[in-house]
């Protein structure tokens, strides 16, 4: 690991790279508008799984605001673009409500390339552009567009063993196994108040939850929420520009009243049945968190009370159907939420921050 800091601390200095301008003075507009003064900085530095390499996104030195997929290369020193986002697609973004939220609540800003992620194998690399996705190979050097709607694909992600990419679409569930580009509808009723495998807005922006489904390690089930928002009451959100002033319905959960009803479920891939998981008498809920073992069939979830005085870690077994709880946390205020989660491999035995 210090090797890699090491590099990586070396690497910043030529990502960057040199900014020369000529000293002018600076008007109030100019210090608050884009591009920053410090100039086009990488952003989403990730090793590669075998850290040969260090991929990052920056912006065009003609356009700051728009990103492409670039690469270090630690062994030569050397900095490439690996995809130039306007030769995939260069034309304006026409974003839903629901996206532009998301973007917001994740501080994604910007246009082209805004986010990535590597396969386990570090074979390939996965990304959105205008709604679709993409799979860039890295022995080819070449882009492949794996979806092709007029919608968006939104929280895309590989599978843990890498055989399929799963994504939501107008608030369902899919997965699409990329040897055979079949795409696989795990969810049918989402629309309107039904999102099947989405945060809900308490979970985005009071619990860094940002994600609604979950792989198993195996890649035979996805364990994901279905929220019904039909609860929540409808507020009038305005959206100030430079020049008018735009006026939107949302469900907002304000303090008090009621929020989504909420359930947990496991989907099978090969026959798309779905068990959903008993949470208790008590509707009025959070899901903070959910993980898989490393055996592969059981799920643990984290229940929360609407106070957030009293949390448990439920272990449910999708095999047999049943649950406990492992552990329960109370608290006369309220309880902090974290990731610091892990499960060992070779023991029944898990590691948790509290």
């Amino acid at each position: 690991m210090l090797k890699k800091i090491k590099h990586l601390s070396l690497a910043l200095p030529l990502m960057v790279g040199a900014i020369s301008v000529q000293a002018k003075p600076l008007s109030l507009e100019r210090i608050f508008d884009d591009p920053s003064l410090s100039g086009k900085s990488p952003v989403q530095l990730k090793f590669s799984p075998d850290g040969s390499r260090v991929t990052y996104l920056q912006g065009k030195s003609d356009d700051y605001n728009r990103y492409d997929l670039w690469e270090y290369n630690l062994k030569d020193n050397t900095n490439r673009v690996l995809v130039d986002s306007a030769k995939l697609f260069s034309g304006p973004e026409n974003l839903s409500d629901e996206e532009k939220a998301r973007r917001e609540r994740q501080r994604i800003f910007g246009k082209g390339i805004l986010e990535y992620k590597w396969s386990k194998d570090g074979k390939a690399l996965l990304f959105p552009l205008n709604g679709d996705l993409y799979y860039y190979d890295l022995a080819s050097a070449k882009s492949k567009k794996l979806t092709d709607t007029e919608t968006f694909e939104t929280d895309a992600r590989f599978s843990p063993k890498g055989n399929y990419v799963s994504f939501i679409r107008e608030q369902n569930l899919f997965a699409l196994e990329l040897e055979s580009g079949k795409e696989i509808q795990l969810s049918k009723d989402g629309g309107g108040v039904i999102k099947n495998g989405m945060a809900e807005f308490v979970a985005q922006e009071e619990m860094s939850r940002m994600t609604g489904y979950w792989w198993s390690g195996d890649e035979t089930k996805i364990a994901y929420t279905r929220v019904d928002e039909t609860p929540v009451k409808e507020a009038i959100r305005n959206e100030i520009y430079a020049d008018e002033v735009k006026l939107f319905n949302q469900r907002y959960p304000f303090t008090g009243t009621d929020n989504v009803k909420i359930q947990l479920g496991v989907v099978k891939l090969n026959d798309q049945k779905v068990d959903w998981i008993d949470l208790g008498k008590d509707e009025d809920i959070y899901i903070a968190r959910a993980k898989w073992l490393n055996d592969g069939n059981t799920l643990s979830y984290q229940w929360q009370n609407r106070s957030q005085h009293k949390l448990e870690l439920r272990f449910y077994n999708s095999e047999t159907k049943a649950q406990k709880v492992a552990l329960t946390e109370n608290s006369e205020t309220w309880i902090n939420l974290h990731f610091d989660l892990e499960f060992f491999k070779r023991q029944k035995t898990l590691c948790m921050g509290i």
